[in-house]
């Protein structure tokens, strides 16, 4: 008796098992079905089109913003760094890029590379600014962070294209917080905070902007005075081109 209880229990917990845990054959190679299987090969290659798709525009909008740097004469400019030149053409591409980006003028850029660097792309001031525009490391990360990207180490604002990203915008966010470009760039060399206390009395303020201010500003036209001079002779070639 106690022999056939023991079997009878045996059969029904083997039978319960069987319902329980049923064995599955995977049908795809991560276990899906086919269809699963075809529409991840189809997202893969819409994907992979659409990567390649960025690409050709990326390179596109880098062409443009090149031609941009030479009619401007800013690739020629960057030659000052000593760059590799493929380093060169990316940063006169970025110089361009991120002015339009900003809403400020290219040469407005390059005029502050100038005063801040002269083009020396590994420059470190004495009180810690790096790069081209002389970035300080806590401004570029909170720069950084506020741009959705990582800065990482501060030796990354060795990187060309990184520090004048960052230095752009930077330029871009004092002018509007201080509505002119001079006070901007008395907040870009000596700091917001101070740049107010220095803005907030006559003196004081007519003293700075004599300095780095008026250096930066006297910069600038002074390339805007050459680009309006290579204008007029590119026109004027053109012209006698067109006579002859």
């Amino acid at each position: 008796m106690r022999g056939w209880t023991v079997a009878m229990a045996a059969g029904f917990l083997a039978g319960t098992a069987a319902l329980a845990f049923p064995v599955q054959v995977p049908e795809g190679p991560q276990g899906e079905g086919p269809e699963v299987t075809m529409l991840r090969a189809q997202l893969a290659e819409r994907d992979a089109e659409l990567k390649a798709t960025l690409a050709k525009l990326q390179m596109y909008e880098d062409e443009t913003h090149y031609a941009q740097a030479e009619a401007l004469g800013i690739t020629e400019m960057v030659k000052a760094s000593g760059l590799p030149a493929r380093q060169q053409r990316r940063l006169a591409v970025a110089i361009v890029r991120e002015a339009a980006r900003n809403n400020i003028d290219p040469l407005l850029v390059v005029a502050v590379i100038r005063c801040e660097s002269s083009f020396n792309n590994y420059a470190v001031s004495h009180v810690g600014a790096m790069g081209l525009m002389q970035v300080m490391p806590d401004t570029g990360t909170w720069l950084a962070d506020k741009a959705g990207m990582r800065l990482g180490r501060s030796s990354n604002l060795f990187d060309s294209e990184t520090n004048v990203e960052l230095g752009t915008a930077y330029l871009a966010d004092l002018i509007q917080r201080f509505g002119t470009v001079e006070k901007a760039l008395v907040a870009y060399n000596a700091g917001p905070g101070l740049a107010r206390r220095i803005l907030a009395k006559k003196e004081a303020r007519t003293k700075f902007m004599a300095g780095y201010p008026a250096k930066v500003v006297k910069e600038f036209r002074k390339l805007k005075t050459e680009q309006e001079k290579a204008i007029t002779q590119r026109e004027a070639q053109k012209a006698s081109g067109q006579k002859s």
